[in-house]
């Protein structure tokens, strides 16, 4: 093996290294939250993993800004981004809806009944329920999982299988499978979902060049919709 082969073999090594501990962060930070019951356990552990990450990325000399976290500036592209991210959101909801939901249902694929007991505790609460949209949704959820997922994990992934197309579609399926057991508690059903969500939103991320800003208020969008008709359908998934 030459010097270029060992220096490839120690960098891919690293990458994965890297992977490994941002994630078992996050995992032993989800068992901790769940364990003494705190609400927005996820997002918790999310925002752990990030702190991680970016321990990380700082001794690589790289920023979020590279990985496509960049506030619009001006009008005008405020309205480009926000545009771009109701294409996203109809995007998302006609697969899911016309495609995915009905092909799980098929094959007697659903949500166990139990899901929706975890939003109980916001239940006939407004204010409590607005105060986890914003909080849990918007800042944890959407935020936090684009930078997470589509910001951090997909472009080490790529780092890893190569930065081309097989290697991107790779990185895509990889982050895919792992998105998708992250919601394990959501059964089988919704592994399958939220991991096309994300095959959808990692997608989108490479055709508009990496930009995550669009991909974070669609994100945000689409689950806060979700909850807003759990909210008002009294807790029952329709």
């Amino acid at each position: 093996m030459n010097n270029i082969e060992q220096q490839k073999k120690s960098f891919n090594i690293k990458i994965l290294l890297e992977i490994a501990i941002v994630f078992l962060t996050i995992l032993s930070i989800k068992y901790l939250a769940d364990y003494f019951n705190l609400i927005g356990a996820g997002s918790i552990a999310i925002w752990c993993g990030i702190i991680v990450s970016t321990v990380l990325m700082k001794q690589k000399k790289l920023k979020w800004k590279e990985f496509g976290f960049q506030f619009p500036i001006g009008i005008k592209n405020w309205l480009i981004n926000i545009l771009i991210a109701i294409g996203i959101v109809t995007l998302v909801f006609s697969i899911m809806g016309f495609i995915v939901k009905p092909t799980l249902e098929s094959f007697g694929l659903t949500n166990p009944a139990d899901v929706a007991d975890r939003f109980a505790f916001f239940m006939g609460k407004p204010l409590v329920f607005i105060v986890y949209l914003i909080t849990v949704v918007w800042f944890g959820a959407a935020l936090g999982e684009e930078l997470l997922f589509r910001g951090y994990l997909l472009n080490r992934l790529i780092d890893f299988t190569g930065n081309n197309k097989l290697g991107i579609i790779i990185a895509l399926i990889i982050h895919t499978i792992i998105f998708g057991m992250l919601h394990i508690y959501q059964g089988l059903a919704g592994v399958i979902a939220t991991g096309c969500i994300a095959l959808i939103f990692g997608s989108v991320y490479f055709i508009i060049k990496r930009k995550l800003f669009p991909i974070i208020i669609a994100h945000g969008i689409i689950n806060s919709l979700s909850l807003i008709g759990l909210y008002l359908n009294d807790g029952v998934i329709s």
